[in-house]
C-alpha cells in the first residue's frame, strides 16, 4: 500500500457546484484517485449531516418537524423500531444481503455519488488507481443529530450505539458498492467534531471510546475489503487517530501543522506500522489564489525537515505520505474550488517529479 499510494493527489468530498456534472469534471483533475462529490449547495439533504440519516428516518427513529431532524424517543412504539433496526443490522452482518440496501444512498440525497456510479459503469475514470468515497464521523453526527429535547445523540448510549452501527453499514454498503469497479477503495470518516476534544463543552467525550466508535467504522470497512482514512480539518488530539485501525491519517498541514507535532511518538508508531499521513497542504480559503506549488511544496519541505529532524524516519514519512486540500471544499466559490484541485494534483506530481523519496530536499 505504500509504494501504491505515495505522493497521490485525493480530494476530501464537498465541492460547491449546483451542477452534478461540472462538479465531476473538476474531480477529474484529480486522476488517479477520483472520487464522488457531496454537493450541499443541491439542497439541504446533500449535507454531510443529512446525507446519512436516510436508514435512521426510513424507520421512523428520525423525524421531521418544522423543518427539523432529530430521534424522537418519546413514541409509543420506539422500542419496536429500535428492534426493527438491530435485527436489519444482525442479518447484514450475519451475511444474509437481503437488508443490504436498506443502508443505501438515496438518489435525492446522494445525487453525486449516483451520477459517480453511473460514469464509472461507462468506463469513465479510466486512469484511476483508487476510488474514494466518505461518510461522517459518529463523533461529528452524534453531536450534531439531537433528541426531541435538543440533547445530542452523542450523549445518549442508545442513541450513540445507533448513530455509530447506522454508520458503519452505510461504510460497508459503500466500500461494497464501489468494489464493484475492480479498483481499491478509500472510506474517509470525516470527523470534524473531533476538534472540539479536550475542550470544556465537551469535557465528557471518553477518548476510548471515541476510539472504539471509529474502530467499528473502520471494521466494516475493512470487511468490505476497503482502506479506511479519518479526516479532522483542524487541532485534536492526534493521539486518539494514530491509535484507531486508521489507514489514513488526514489533517490540515497548512493551517494546523503545529498541531500534529504534539503526537511525534504516536505519529512514529502510527507510520511503522504501515499508516499513512495525507498532508491537507493546500488551503481552501481564498489565501490559495495567491499560492503556487512552489510554496507549498517549500512549505512541504519545512514540515517534512521538522519531522526527520525530531526523530520520524524521512524515507518512511515520505513514501507513506499523501497530498489533499485541507478540507472540503463545499462552500467556496468555484474559482477557488478549481484552483484548490488543480494546486493538489500540481504538487502531488511535483514532488513525485523530484523524486524527493530517493533524494533530500533542498530549498527552492
Amino acid at each position: 500500500m505504500k509504494t501504491d499510494l505515495s505522493l497521490l493527489a485525493i480530494g476530501i468530498g464537498s465541492l460547491p457546484h449546483l451542477k452534478t456534472a461540472e462538479a465531476l469534471e473538476l474531480i477529474r483533475t484529480l486522476k488517479e484517485v477520483p472520487h464522488w462529490p457531496q454537493l450541499p449547495n443541491q439542497a439541504s439533504s446533500e449535507g454531510m449531516l443529512n446525507q446519512y440519516i436516510a436508514p435512521l428516518f426510513k424507520l421512523g427513529l428520525v423525524v421531521e418537524k418544522e423543518g427539523k431532524l432529530f430521534f424522537d424517543t418519546s413514541q409509543a412504539n420506539w422500542i419496536d423500531k429500535v428492534t426493527e433496526f438491530y435485527n436489519k443490522y444482525l442479518e447484514i452482518i450475519e451475511g444474509n444481503s437481503d437488508n443490504f440496501d436498506f443502508f443505501a444512498f438515496p438518489e435525492e440525497s446522494a445525487q453525486g455519488f449516483h451520477a459517480f456510479l453511473k460514469r464509472l459503469t461507462e468506463g469513465d475514470f479510466k486512469e484511476a488507481k483508487f476510488i474514494k468515497g466518505q461518510v461522517t464521523g459518529p463523533i461529528t453526527l452524534g453531536l450534531q443529530l439531537t433528541d426531541q429535547d435538543r440533547r445530542s445523540a452523542y450523549y445518549s448510549s442508545e442513541l450513540r450505539e445507533i448513530v455509530v452501527k447506522s454508520l458503519a453499514l452505510q461504510a460497508f454498503w459503500q466500500t461494497e458498492t464501489l468494489n464493484q469497479y475492480n479498483k481499491s477503495v478509500i472510506i474517509f470518516i470525516d470527523e470534524p467534531g473531533l476538534y472540539g476534544y479536550g475542550q470544556s463543552t465537551f469535557i465528557t467525550l471518553k477518548k476510548e471510546e471515541i476510539i472504539n466508535e471509529l474502530n467499528e467504522i473502520i471494521d466494516s470497512i475493512h470487511l468490505a475489503n476497503g482502506i479506511a482514512g479519518i479526516h479532522v480539518c483542524a487541532s485534536t488530539d492526534w493521539s486518539i487517530i494514530f491509535q484507531s485501525k486508521t489507514d489514513i491519517v488526514n489533517f490540515d498541514a497548512y493551517g494546523y501543522f503545529t498541531s500534529m507535532t504534539v503526537y511525534l511518538e504516536e505519529l512514529k508508531a502510527f507510520l511503522e506500522r504501515g499508516g499513512l499521513l495525507a498532508w491537507g497542504l493546500i488551503p481552501t480559503s481564498q489565501k490559495i489564489l495567491e499560492l503556487s506549488s512552489a510554496d507549498l511544496i517549500i512549505l512541504f519541505e519545512q514540515h517534512v525537515a521538522f519531522l526527520a529532524q525530531n526523530g520520524i524516519d524521512r524515507r518512511s514519512l515520505l513514501e507513506q505520505s499523501l497530498i489533499t486540500p485541507s478540507c472540503g471544499v463545499g462552500s467556496c466559490p468555484i474559482d477557488v474550488a478549481e484552483k484548490v484541485y488543480a494546486l493538489t494534483q500540481e504538487v502531488a506530481l511535483s514532488l513525485k517529479a523530484q523524486n524527493i523519496i530517493a533524494e533530500p530536499l533542498t530549498t527552492l
